[in-house]
């Protein structure tokens, strides 16, 4: 493998040759404080050229993978018990032993996974992050909130970039805050910002 929200504001976005630029006040609390020399990151995502280049400007490690593409997520999690999610996960993940990861990069994954699923994950997850661990994804105002079909990088530190999905939309199952605090055995929610289509991006810290 390569290496309830305290405040909602909304957000401004812009278009440039085909790829939408988010404006982002969460990102700089994401990466504040943290030590840049031995910086480890999860992205869940593609490895989107723009946050290679941004986490590129530190002596970082960015552990890269996709999640949106793993038949577990796409096909198989509806058919599978918890435990067997679990294990399906700790096999995906395959971090080395002792990794401990900094910051998490969820974008809307975690609004991919059903509640079962999300718990496995979690727990899949855990061994890998430490009391300082932040992440950054998406959740909904309201679990009616339709989920585009998209890729996200970071573009600077205040700014996400956000392409069209490559593959077909999968299904998916709108978690509000209160279910992810729920469901997350190693994060909760804090910082929420209201995106102008209902979803809320939001800013989890950990809680091991």
């Amino acid at each position: 493998m390569p290496a309830v929200p305290v405040a909602a504001e909304f957000s401004a976005e812009v278009s440039t040759a085909g790829v939408q630029i988010q404006s982002s006040r969460l990102l700089p609390a994401l990466f504040s404080g943290l030590n840049p020399r031995r910086l480890k990151v999860f992205e869940a995502g593609r490895a989107n050229p723009e946050t290679i280049r941004f986490l590129g400007q530190v002596k970082s490690r960015i552990h890269v993978l996709d999640l949106y593409s793993e038949p577990l997520v796409r096909d198989l999690q509806k058919d599978m018990s918890e435990q067997e999610l679990k294990q399906a996960f700790q096999g995906i993940l395959g971090f080395k032993v002792g990794t401990l990861i900094d910051v998490c990069l969820f974008w809307d994954m975690l609004n991919y996974l059903s509640r079962p699923a999300l718990r496995a994950f979690s727990a899949a997850l855990k061994p890998y992050i430490h009391a300082g661990t932040r992440a950054h994804g998406f959740s909904v105002l309201n679990v009616e909130t339709p989920l585009r079909n998209q890729q996200y990088g970071l573009l600077d530190e205040s700014s996400i970039c956000i392409r069209p999905g490559r593959s077909a939309q999968l299904d998916y199952y709108p978690h509000s805050h209160e279910e992810l605090n729920q469901c997350l055995e190693c994060f909760e929610v804090g910082r929420g910002w209201l995106l102008p289509d209902g979803r809320l991006e939001i800013l989890l810290h950990a809680v091991i």
